[in-house]
């Protein structure tokens, strides 16, 4: 028995080491200038290709494919340009004392007036691979995002946050109870993933005076991994929908080796995690033309719709926990867009405490939406915020209706004997 315990404590101190720590990372997700100038995704809202990562039981009211996307953002624009500027104007006073000081006094004067705070960076979403085919219950995508938080400053601190991801879901979807008027779904995503990892934090004098090596700030990890979401999607042919989440129920990255290694990094055996998350959403899609059946044409057309979601609602109870949750305001969403002729839309939301604008235009499969709105990069509202502005041009035509052999009929049909309508038809 003795023999048995040492034997044990050897293997955990071989496969666990003390030294390692178990850090959180960010979430896997396609994020749209669509969903961005609307308040954040809504789970109760998303019948297009990213229900994949939204809300799996989406997918079986969806048919879409996606070929090609365009999605750049670039995160504080106006200093942005004010750089390149100063960028101009330091090469061309580096000869002259005087100009040289009134360049330094700009930057000064910039921080200043936010507070000791800059936040610059870009990205670039769904290139170069973008592919995503989903039909009525089935759906598989492989999508990659570049994400370049390049520069953060805080009062003596700069830190750095970038990762680049490829992540390819496959989706099922099912029938929990389907009526002529009302219908609940439920659906699964998997989702492998390869993501690498580029972050750090030091303090400015540290790299002004040369004394901070690159490899002994820097985290670097490149992995490969794996994770899977649940959800469950309430509809009411109204137009009423409402949601719920459970994301990153097991969400684990393996690394592979780190990038930029040193002696202390060749000792890291840290693992990386996505933290598990519960999520509430509702949404209302009103269609003028489903009420007042004698609109003119181009009144029928009009519709408004209207979305609130609480990302991570359980973090409400974590409040006390500071370094590890963030204020639970930020996790609240809301969403109007107005649509007309299925071909303008205009929306307004707040996610994170912060406002949202978006603009869109669709014919058929072509899309091109526009947003600017607020992130905030702090744990507590108005600690860190900074805008950012999204494009995305992108060309998603209509799938064909599958009848998959799971999805035919419901699982309360399948227990009662009862025949279950067609999916399509509340579509």
């Amino acid at each position: 028995m003795k023999r048995t315990i040492i034997y044990f404590v050897v293997f955990i101190t071989l496969v666990f080491p003390v030294s390692a720590r178990d850090i959180a990372m960010p979430r896997l997700a396609i994020p749209t200038a669509a969903t961005n100038g609307f308040g954040g995704t809504h789970i109760a809202y998303t019948d297009n290709v990213f229900a994949l990562l939204v809300n799996p039981a989406a997918i079986m009211r969806v048919q879409q494919m996606s070929f090609f996307t365009l999605a750049p953002s670039l995160m504080n624009p106006q200093m942005t340009v004010d750089s390149i500027r100063y960028t101009r104007d330091a090469l061309s006073a580096m000869d002259d004392d005087n100009e040289l000081g009134d360049f330094f006094g700009e930057i000064a004067d910039k921080l200043s007036d936010r507070h000791g705070k800059l936040a610059m960076g870009l990205e670039l979403r769904e290139f170069p691979l973008s592919f995503a085919w989903v039909a009525n219950g089935f759906g598989v995508g492989a999508w990659s995002r570049s994400y370049m938080n390049v520069v953060n400053i805080e009062g003596l601190w700069l830190s750095t946050n970038n990762y680049v991801d490829l992540v390819i879901p496959v989706g099922f979807a099912f029938k929990i109870l389907d009526f002529d008027s009302h219908a609940v779904d439920i659906g699964i995503t998997l989702k492998p993933f390869a993501r690498a990892i580029f972050q750090g934090q030091e303090t400015i004098t540290e790299l002004t005076d040369g004394n901070s090596e690159l490899a002994a700030w820097l985290d670097t990890p490149l992995m490969m991994g794996f994770g899977f979401d649940l959800g469950l999607l309430y509809r009411w042919n109204t137009g009423l929908s409402a949601g719920v989440t459970f994301t990153d129920i097991y969400t684990r990255g393996n690394v592979i080796r780190q990038m930029i290694t040193d002696e202390f990094n060749n000792q890291n055996n840290n693992t990386y995690y996505i933290p598990f998350a519960m999520n509430l959403g509702v949404a209302y899609d009103f269609r003028l033309g489903n009420f007042w059946s004698e609109a003119p044409s181009l009144l029928s057309s009009l519709g408004f719709t209207v979305a609130l979601d609480w990302r991570n609602f359980t973090g409400v109870f974590q409040q006390d926990d500071y370094l590890n949750y963030r204020n639970t305001a930020l996790d609240i969403g809301v969403g109007l867009q107005v649509s007309w002729l299925d071909m303008f839309k205009v929306r307004v939301g707040m996610s994170e405490m912060l406002p949202a604008f978006g603009l869109g235009f669709a014919i058929g499969p072509f899309e091109i939406d526009l947003a600017y709105y607020g992130r905030e990069l702090g744990r507590e509202p108005g600690l860190f915020p900074t805008a950012v502005v999204d494009l995305s041009i992108a060309f998603r035509p209509q799938a064909k209706e599958r009848n998959w052999i799971w999805a035919r009929r419901s699982i309360v049909g399948l227990i009662t004997g009862g025949e279950a309508s067609s999916a399509s038809e509340s579509n």
